[in-house]
C-alpha cells in the first residue's frame, strides 16, 4: 500500500447531482448510483490503476474495479457518493471490507493517512506498526497467500532475478545504465505492487554496487536519480 493523491471531484457530481443520487440511494438501496463512468476513470487514474489497497493491477482478469465506499454505504447512507468517501478497489478488497466500520475499526485510507507509518513487510507479508496497521492487515486480509502475497514474491523476484543478470555483465555501462533504468521505472507508484518492488530494488547489495559503478563513471544521470529517490520514497520499511 501507497500513499495516494486524491483527484478533483468529477464535474459531474455537482451539489444538486450528489444530492439527487444520494436521495435515489436512500429511497432505494438496491440502486447502484455510484457506478458513472466520470466517476470510475478518475478513481482508476488517481491509483495508477491500482487498487487502493492492495495494489493488484485493476482491469486485469478477475481484478476488474469496484468503487469502495471507506464508509460503508449501507451505515452512511449521505456518503454515498460523497467524493472524498470513494476509492478504486479490486473485488477481492472490496468484499474482505464489506460493511466494517472504520470509525469504530480504523483501518487506513490510503487518500487520507501515509501507509509507511502504519505498516511494515517482512517476507512479502504486511505487520502493523499500530491499531490503525493491525486492523488494516487483519481486515482487508493483506496476507492473502494466493491472491496477494505470492503476486508480491513474483514481482519483487523478477527485480532480485533481472538485478542478478546485470551484476554478471557490467562491463558494457551504457547497457547497465539502461538496464537500471528499466529497473527504477518497474518500481514506481504507477506499478503494481510498489511497496514491495521498490524495497526489493533498494535493499539488494547488487543495486548498490551498480549505483556507485555507474556512478564512479558518470553514468548515472538526473532521470536515474529523480527514479531512485520516488522508489525509495515509495517502500515500507522491514520488520
Amino acid at each position: 500500500m501507497i500513499k495516494l493523491e486524491r483527484a478533483e471531484k468529477p464535474k459531474y457530481l455537482t451539489d444538486a447531482k450528489v444530492k439527487e443520487l444520494t436521495d435515489k440511494f436512500k429511497s432505494d438501496k438496491s440502486k447502484v448510483v455510484w457506478k458513472a463512468l466520470s466517476i470510475g476513470d478518475k478513481l482508476l487514474k488517481s491509483s495508477f490503476h491500482k487498487c487502493a489497497y492492495c495494489e493488484c493491477e485493476l482491469q486485469v482478469e478477475d481484478s476488474y474495479m469496484q468503487v469502495e465506499h471507506f464508509r460503508d454505504k449501507d451505515t452512511y447512507e449521505d456518503d454515498v457518493v460523497n467524493w472524498n468517501n470513494l476509492l478504486p478497489s479490486c473485488q477481492r478488497c472490496n468484499g474482505k471490507k464489506g460493511t466494517l466500520d472504520v470509525l469504530a475499526t480504523p483501518i487506513i485510507n490510503p487518500y487520507d493517512d501515509m501507509p509507511k507509518l502504519h505498516l511494515k513487510q517482512q517476507a512479502y507479508r504486511l505487520y502493523g506498526k499500530d491499531t490503525k496497521g493491525k486492523n488494516t492487515v487483519k481486515e482487508l486480509y493483506l496476507n492473502d497467500d494466493k491472491r496477494v502475497v505470492f503476486p508480491r514474491f513474483l514481482a519483487s523476484n523478477e527485480i532480485n532475478r533481472q538485478l542478478a543478470d546485470l551484476a554478471n555483465n557490467t562491463q558494457d555501462l551504457t547497457m547497465l545504465r539502461n538496464g537500471i533504468t528499466n529497473l527504477l521505472q518497474s518500481c514506481q507508484s504507477d506499478r503494481p505492487y510498489s511497496a514491495f518492488v521498490s524495497y526489493a530494488l533498494h535493499s539488494n547489495q547488487d543495486y548498490a554496487d551498480i549505483k556507485f559503478l555507474l556512478e564512479s563513471n558518470a553514468v548515472w544521470d538526473t532521470d536515474m536519480n529523480e527514479l531512485h529517490n520516488k522508489s525509495q520514497d515509495l517502500y515500507l520499511e522491514p520488520r
